[in-house]
């Protein structure tokens, strides 16, 4: 484990702070609450405020399942991470007193050649978990896969899905016995000295302020989102009911990641039924703008859908049970953003799918931060995953 890394991972036992804060924490989602989980089992004292409801029903955090794995791709400093960051999940269930993370094969069909294979080859060898490229008869056992144009399908060990909805619910269980305030429809207006404004007028006292606010943050921090590049987008996602002579191969399917070269949405994801969660299927396409409270339009349902006839066998005959949007934050190279905007208050946004991964343990690098036990400008470099990536550098250079 990294330097930087093991100091985060240090926090995971849990123990109390040398000085206790006031925080106030803006955002619900997977990032806020795992962060108030972070911060409340120091003995800070904390509230979270949601505009919506708790849970937000219109937050990308609020969904069925999201996947989880080691593998990374050419982010190699992320791969280099998630060993602590499954750790961090563990010590969260440990909390909660529910495993939400349900242990699934995940398969990448592959129809282009692209740097990402050697690159998840290394990053899986480094944390000693396997790495299969699948011949016929494996790919006969998979009858849910469209094989057309397929180059070849690979398979990475450590993968599974978390079952979202589940952990925010457990969360928001949880956190009230550590002492955390939980406020829904408390929209923030603005940060204030020494704390928040409400959009009612109240005002809230705290020694920092952390917007975890997704899509919204850009609107309390200008200045401090535009310069780390964030931006929103939009990505479209379609629960699906398979036919009956494809349940039982759902039930044992692997998660599918099935990039389409030269395709509009980029690919298709698709997560199986597992634990309770519908057979989902989502777009790989960041380029869309999306805006708080806009709704996808037609041409993105249709290019989904057409996606997913690409990616599955037999989709015509799947039934669309519903069709919803995520808006995520965005940032350039697709990283973590975590950054201080100056007197107590602090930026902290995933980009895409990284929230669901690394929540619990990016929320005990803030609280390293902000114990003053890791510099801001470290905290900075460590969430965008570039220690690893400079490891890696340094190990090329002396080879």
């Amino acid at each position: 484990m990294l330097p930087l890394t093991r100091q985060v991972a240090a926090l995971i036992p849990p123990a109390a702070a040398a000085r206790p804060l006031r925080v106030a924490i803006v955002g619900a989602g997977i990032l806020g609450l795992c962060t108030a989980w972070a911060l409340a089992r120091r003995g800070h004292a904390v509230t979270v405020l949601e505009a919506g409801k708790l849970p937000n029903p219109q937050a990308s955090s609020t969904d069925e399942g999201r996947i989880i794995r080691h593998a990374y791709g050419t982010m190699e400093g992320y791969a280099a991470m998630m060993p602590a960051g499954f750790a961090a999940w563990r010590a969260l269930f440990a909390e909660t007193g529910a495993d939400r993370l349900v242990p699934c094969r995940a398969v990448y069909a592959l129809r282009a050649e692209s740097p990402w294979e050697a690159a998840v080859a290394r990053t899986q060898a480094a944390a000693g978990l396997g790495f299969h490229r699948l011949d016929a008869a494996a790919l006969d056992a998979i009858p849910v896969l469209n094989r057309e144009g397929l180059l070849r399908a690979v398979e990475v060990d450590g993968s599974g899905m978390l079952l979202a909805r589940p952990i925010l619910e457990d969360l928001l269980a949880l956190l009230p016995r550590r002492g955390v305030t939980l406020r829904g429809g408390a929209e923030v207006a603005a940060l204030a000295p020494g704390g928040v404004r409400l959009a009612a007028g109240e005002r809230l006292a705290a020694d920092a302020v952390i917007v975890a606010a997704g899509a919204w943050a850009p609107r309390l921090l200008p200045e401090i989102a535009e310069a780390a590049g964030l931006r929103a987008s939009l990505q479209t996602l379609a629960y699906l009911e398979p036919p009956e002579d494809l349940a039982a191969a759902w039930a044992s399917a692997p998660m599918l990641l099935c990039r389409l070269p030269g395709h509009p949405t980029g690919g298709v994801y698709v997560l199986p039924p597992r634990a309770g969660t519908r057979l989902k299927i989502g777009d790989y396409d960041s380029s869309a703008p999306g805006m708080p409270d806009a709704l996808p339009d037609e041409a993105r349902r249709a290019a989904l859908l057409e996606a997913g006839r690409a990616a599955i066998a037999g989709f015509a005959r799947h039934r669309v049970l519903g069709l919803r949007h995520c808006l995520y934050t965005m940032a350039p190279e697709d990283r973590f953003v975590l950054r201080s905007a100056g007197e107590g208050a602090w930026l902290a946004s995933a980009c895409s799918g990284h929230g669901f991964k690394l929540a619990p343990l990016m929320a005990l690098g803030l609280a390293a931060a902000l114990e003053g036990a890791m510099e801001p400008e470290k905290l900075t470099f460590w969430a965008a995953g570039r220690e690893g990536e400079a490891s890696l550098r340094r190990a090329e250079a002396g080879s």
